[in-house]
């Protein structure tokens, strides 16, 4: 039996991006997001990331959170099993600030479609009071988005709260497929032409996880 010291972790884990520099794709929101992050105005907010499936958002997320927090700091939580409860100990816990090198926190909310009504009346309350250390991030699927504000006429009160970023849906297919390109590469997998990993990218709608 192997030793888990030498199971690799998966290639999406392995090549998902550690800082701002290595986002492919998503150049309009990156240049907002750390224009934000220049001018210390991360915290004391919440953020919507939405994109289609596999154009980075969670990678972007933990990015936001990684500016702010230390890793300790940073909870992710998926939106399907947050309850009324589990949101009022986070918020309890976001009041104090964090420790190591970092002051702040960050809470992610990963699939944010997900939200039962009772949880989103609660974000309610709990955006309107983010304390100045704190961040929030919510990540969605357009189509989850779709479905999760299709009984507001008027916008959700949800979304109002949050500074909205939906990532690019076009032009993403030439770097995604530079960036397979440069991975199989470096894996030592194959020697194939950019216009294979273009067919490849297409295939698969975009979709850079499924890429990998």
């Amino acid at each position: 039996m192997a030793s888990a010291s030498l199971v690799r972790a998966p290639l999406t884990e392995q090549y998902r991006p550690r800082k701002w520099e290595d986002v492919v794709g998503q150049d309009k929101v990156i240049s907002r997001i750390r224009a934000l992050a220049k001018r210390d105005a991360l915290t004391g907010r919440a953020f919507w990331l939405s994109g289609q499936s596999g154009t980075g958002k969670t990678t972007i997320a933990r990015l936001i959170a990684q500016e702010v927090a230390d890793e300790f700091m940073i909870e992710e939580v998926g939106a399907t099993s947050l309850t009324v409860p589990a949101l009022i100990e986070l918020e309890k816990a976001s009041a104090l600030s964090g420790w190591g090198d970092k002051t702040g926190r960050a809470f992610i909310v990963n699939e944010a479609h997900g939200l039962r009504k009772d949880v989103i009346r609660q974000f309610l309350v709990v955006l309107e009071r983010i304390p100045a250390h704190v961040v929030w991030v919510f990540t969605t699927t357009c189509e989850g988005q779709d479905s999760l504000f299709e009984n507001y006429s008027d916008g959700s009160p949800l979304l109002s709260r949050c500074l909205d970023f939906p990532l690019a849906r076009r032009g993403l297919a030439e770097a995604f497929a530079k960036r397979a390109q440069e991975i199989a590469q470096q894996e030592g997998l194959d020697g194939r032409a950019l216009k294979d990993y273009l067919r490849l990218v297409q295939d698969h709608k975009n979709n850079f996880r499924a890429v990998i």
